[in-house]
Order: C-alpha cells, then structure tokens, then sequence
C-alpha cells in the first residue's frame, strides 16, 4: 500500500509541475508583447507602402505598448519580405510583415519554395491602392488614345517604369499592352520613387504606380494622369477616366493588409490585429489615406484567411492577361 501511495504521490508531483509548465509556457502569449516587434515591408523607403505601414507601426505601437520596427525588403515581386519570414522567423508574434497583392501573384509566375496561404498566419487587412498611368506634364501624350496610337506604330519605344517585376503595377502594365493592342516595355526599378524619378528624368515614357507615389508630381504640375485603373472614379481622381470607361477590360485596386509566419498563437493574432484595427480608426492614418488616395478597408482575422484563399484564386485571370503565367 505504502509502494502504492508513494507512486501517486509521485504522479501527483508530476501533474502539478506538467500544469505549472503549461502556465510558463502560456506566460508569453500572455504577457505578449515584452519586446520590440519587426515589421518587414515588401517595398523600398519612400513610397506609399512604406509610408502607410510606417503610419501603421507608428499608431498600433501605441496600442501594444512597444515599438514596432519597420525594415524594407523589396525584391521579387514584393514577396521577399513575406517569404524570408516564413522561411527565418518564428510565429511568435515579434516578426511580422506586410502582404501585398504580389503575394497571390508571383506563384503563378514562378516557382517559389513557398505557399501564400498555408505558410502564413493572416492577421488583419488593412486598405487598398488606387492604380494610374502618368506621364511627364510636357509629354505629347495627353490621353491614352494618343499614347497607345504611337506604341502601336513604334513597338517597344513606349517604356513603362514601375516598382518592380511581378508587382501589381507590372501586371497592369502587361494587361494594359494586352488589351490595347500594343508592346509596351516594362522598366522595374526598386521602389516607388526610383520609378517616380526615372520618369522625372526622361528615362522612361511613363509611369504606373499607385497614386500616392505620383500625387505630389502631379499637383506640382511636373506629371499628367492619363487613366486610373478603379471600378469607377474616385472622388480625388474624378476628371481622371478609368481604364474600363475607355474600354479596356481591366479594373484593379490591390489590397494590402499584415501576415505572420504560419502557427502564430490566436492571442497574440488578435492583440495585433485589435492594436492595428485602432490604429487604421485613427484620424491620423484617415488624413495619410487622403493624402496617399488609398482606400480604407479592415478585414479581421476570422475573415482575413478566406479574403486572401479567394482572392489568390482570383488573381490568377490578371496573370493569364498579361500572359505571364510559368510553364510547369
């Protein structure tokens, strides 16, 4: 009996310290977060995606009570910075990062060591970009027809500067020449505003961009908007025709919104997003969406995850326009 009881003491024992390390390991997630958070952003220093997301980290740090560090990863289609996280980080909640419409893209353009919905943990989306085509406001394109009737007579001499391969604003750019009849030539730089100032300089016929990178030039009077790519006209680009009014069959406004590795506690999930879904409220980030003419858009994580499976469905029609999609 003796032998007995000393056994179920023993278990006993063992059941009390199995429970004590669940709470230590629990500890974390609860006191989450203790540390500075990283925040990688799929863009280069400068343009609107770096720039919201600055705003972002800026305004839910105040809600999380640490900062939030923003370091800039462009390349490859704007995924390196997803795909490194996946890849490097744990799904602690201290490495996060910013999801652009090239994560649903670039699979079906190459292939990559990644999946865009398995390996992420889908936190929260965020807002949505309003596309256009510019030109140099001493440009002798002054509309669309002008621009596509001399690239159909000059093949290739109509070079389009963006922010990069297998970006949103590559793939319009493909779609665009496709629909129009026309063989444009892409120019992918590294960022927003180095596209910005190849067309400032002359080195590139036009641009397509998101409008927050091209605004101040246009409102400087040195850029000419020529079409944007929304549904329908927004009210800060209402003299501006979309692509579709003129006929091309194109309508795009990519969403953009904040992911983590794949596994992230749901506590820490829904700190973040609770700490971002304030910080998108706040009147600060209403005056940089103006400013940047984005759209405002929240999506929760029990919503994010379905967005971001339909959507990478979706985005395979755009792909298949610009007649970019990989042979197996």
């Amino acid at each position: 009996m003796r032998g007995i009881l000393t056994r179920l003491r023993i278990c006993a024992l063992g059941l009390t310290l199995c429970m004590g390390a669940s709470v230590v390991g629990a500890a974390p997630a609860d006191d989450y977060p203790s540390r500075p958070i990283r925040l990688l952003v799929g863009f280069g220093p400068g343009g609107p995606t770096d720039l919201t997301f600055r705003k972002l980290a800026e305004l839910a740090a105040r809600h999380l009570g640490q900062p939030i560090i923003v370091e800039n990863k462009p390349g490859v289609g704007a995924t390196l910075a997803a795909s490194t996280m996946a890849r490097q980080d744990k799904p602690d909640g201290y490495t996060i990062a910013s999801a652009t419409a090239g994560l649903f893209r670039v699979p079906y353009m190459q292939k990559v060591d990644w999946d865009p919905i398995r390996d992420f943990t889908w936190i929260a989306g965020l807002g949505g970009y309003t596309f256009v085509l510019a030109v140099k406001a001493d440009s002798p394109y002054r509309t669309v027809a002008d621009l596509v009737k001399y690239a159909k007579a000059n093949p290739g001499k109509v070079s389009v500067a963006t922010a990069g391969a297998g970006t949103s604003m590559h793939l319009l750019t493909e779609a665009f020449a496709a629909e129009s009849g026309t063989e444009l030539t892409h120019v992918g730089y590294k960022s927003s505003s180095e596209a910005a100032v190849s067309l400032l300089g002359g080195q590139t016929v036009a641009a397509l961009d998101a409008i927050g990178s091209l605004l101040p030039h246009v409102q400087s009077g040195a850029l000419r908007l020529l079409m944007s790519f929304d549904a329908e006209p927004t009210p800060l680009l209402k003299d501006v025709p979309t692509a579709r009014s003129l006929g091309y069959a194109i309508v795009n406004s990519a969403p953009y919104g904040l992911i983590g590795p794949k596994g992230m506690p749901e506590s820490v999930v829904n700190k973040l997003a609770a700490a971002f879904k304030a910080a998108v409220d706040d009147p600060e980030y209403t005056k940089l969406l103006e400013k940047l003419g984005q759209t405002y858009w929240f999506s929760p994580p029990s919503e994010y995850g379905k967005f971001a499976a339909d959507y990478y469905v979706s985005e395979r029609k755009l792909v298949e326009l610009a007649k970019l999609v990989r042979q197996p």
